[in-house]
This record gives structure tokens, sequence and C-alpha cells, in this order.
């Protein structure tokens, strides 16, 4: 399938999320984003997008969900099947052209055991700076459709931050051309970049050092526009 078909199965997924009332509760992260940022933000239009199969959900902590939603049903009606990880419960979502993954912020020490959020009947992974994306979530709109997903700073410093943590070189690749992709288009644009250092700028120092660490070999313009007066 071509990466436009990838996308209508997105868009649909998408769709039935909403009309259950539950897409304002949730955010799109990932390379998906891009997509978004492009068609629904004017100054990302000739941004290039990634080629990939995952589809990464973020429910942001606290869990607000009025009513449960029977997720993995309206999944199945899209032709998406639950694969599930040993005995916890854990499942990834896979169609035969994409790969659906829930996941929350990781609080305190993390865990190895996935979290339960019953208002979705789904089980999702704990993962590490999840939380940085959704303090910093905007709504796009996209043919009716009210898709929240990190504003694009956040998104860039976050897949600086993932990079240096990954094991597989081609995951590490692929975070750092989706968070240079992203930087060149905001740095053309004056409230943008600044919108990216007030970011960076009340970070951890940790989190804040790691980056600048990255962006020093990969988009040292990042660093000296933080550096400046």
């Amino acid at each position: 399938m071509t990466e436009s078909g990838q996308f209508e199965i997105v868009l649909e997924v998408l769709k039935r999320f909403q009309a259950a009332g539950i897409l304002n509760r949730l955010v799109l992260i990932g390379s998906w984003c891009l997509y978004f940022y492009r068609h629904g933000l004017g100054l990302m239009e000739g941004l290039p997008v990634l080629r990939t199969t995952d589809v990464d959900i973020l429910v942001p902590r606290p869990f607000r969900f009025e009513k449960v939603t029977n997720v993995p049903a309206i999944l199945e009606t899209l032709g998406f099947a639950p694969t599930f990880h040993g005995m916890s419960g854990l499942a990834v979502y896979d169609h035969p052209e994409l790969r659906l993954e829930f996941l929350v912020p990781e609080i305190g020490r993390g865990s190895a055991e996935p979290v339960d959020i019953r208002g979705l009947l789904v089980k999702a992974q704990g993962i590490r700076y999840l939380n940085f994306l959704s303090s910093h979530a905007i709504t796009v709109m996209y043919h009716g459709l009210a898709v929240r997903v990190p504003e694009p700073a956040a998104f860039a410093l976050h897949k600086l931050i993932v990079s240096s943590r990954r094991t597989k070189k081609d995951k590490q690749e692929k975070d750092l051309a989706a968070a240079i992709g992203v930087l060149e288009f905001l740095f053309k644009d004056p409230k943008e970049k600044e919108r990216a250092k007030t970011i960076l700028a009340k970070l951890p120092p940790k989190w804040r050092k790691t980056i600048l660490s990255v962006s020093a070999k990969h988009f040292p313009s990042l660093n000296e526009y933080y550096e400046s007066v």
C-alpha cells in the first residue's frame, strides 16, 4: 500500500475515535504528526514526511473518560488485530499495513508492567519523556478532525532526546531525521524559533544538556540560538 493509503487508514482510526468521543483525550505522537504539521500548519507546508508503519497514540495522565469505549472492537472493524506480549495483557494492534500502539507517560521509577486504561479497554506501555509531549499538545484541524499533536518545537526536542537513548541505529537515524527536518522549518520563522528556545530553557537541566549535546552534532543552529542573548 502507498504512503497515502496508509494515511487514509490513520485518518479513519481518528474519525472513529472522534465519533466515539475520545479523540480529544488522546495525543497522536511519532512520525505521523508530520502529516498534520504539513497539512494543518501553514509554515510546515513543504515538510518532508518520513515513511513509517508505527502509529503511536499517547494517553495523557490523569485518565479522564466519561464512559467506557471498546477501542479494540473499533480497531477490529478497521482490520486491526491484537498481538499480545507475554502474559501481561499488553497488546499492539496490527493491520496489514500499520501497527498501532497505546502509550502513557512513565511516572516515578517506572515499571515493566503495562498500565490498564479501563476507559478504553486497552493496556498501554509507560515510556519516559512522554509527559513532555502531553504538556505541549496543540489541536490541529484537518478535514473536520480535531487532532491533538505535540507542538512542533516540542516534537523536535523530544526526538533529539530520545535519539540519545536508542540502541538501534536505524531508529536513532529516523528520530534525528524527524527532529532536524522540523527544526529546519521552525528556524525559518522567528516566532517558532523563539518558541523552541523557550521550551528548551524550561526543561530539566539534565534533559536540556542531553538535547544540546545531540544538537551540537546534528543541528548546531539550535545551540547557537539558545546561547545567544
